[in-house]
């Protein structure tokens, strides 16, 4: 009897049983992977429009503004398009979302990016209250102005990751931090 090379059918299932066992292990990281990667993918896409806007700005000596939210109609979102001096950034992702407030953001003719503000309740309005509304800063106003910080955090809710994008007063893009939602 001459001796046979090769593998027995009952070590061929049991190697692509442990393949299988690996590979159901290792599918969930990969997921998160591809998501993890679309988050860092729309992050870059929304550092991009801040260079963008600031290079116009500069090349132009004009305002240049990035509007980060758009008017919806019938439950869909509709965006205006780009002018010269204006951009509208959205998400493009339903599951991932601009969790910072969506105020534009200006930048100067110089690149700066002017502070941004919104209009808040006044926590001391009184209602009973004369409110003389000429004077400097007026007094007991309704309504006051809150600074904004020039942050901006991107939060992907199906792995709970996020990436916050830090603008200098000069306009450039200082930093991008991971972290959680």
């Amino acid at each position: 009897m001459r001796s046979v090379k090769g593998f027995t059918l009952i070590e061929l299932m049991v190697t692509i049983a442990v393949l299988a066992i690996i590979a159901m292990l290792a599918a969930p990281s990969f997921g998160d992977l591809v998501t993890r990667k679309q988050l860092d993918t729309l992050t870059q896409d929304f550092v991009l429009v801040f260079g963008d806007a600031r290079g116009q700005a500069i090349s132009l000596r004009k305002n240049i503004t990035i509007k980060l939210s758009c008017p919806i109609t019938n439950g869909k979102i509709e965006c205006p398009l780009d002018t010269a001096t204006t951009m509208t950034w959205v998400s493009t992702k339903p599951d991932i979302t601009l969790t910072s407030d969506p105020v534009d953001v200006i930048f100067s003719g110089l690149g700066n990016a002017k502070q941004r503000t919104k209009l808040i309740d006044n926590p001391n309005y009184d209602a009973n209250q004369d409110t003389d509304m000429t004077k400097t800063p007026p007094v007991n106003p309704e309504k006051i102005e809150e600074i904004l910080p020039l942050t901006f955090t991107l939060c992907n809710s199906k792995i709970s990751e996020s990436r916050t994008i830090a603008i200098a007063k000069n306009g450039a893009v200082e930093s991008v931090v991971k972290g959680a939602c």
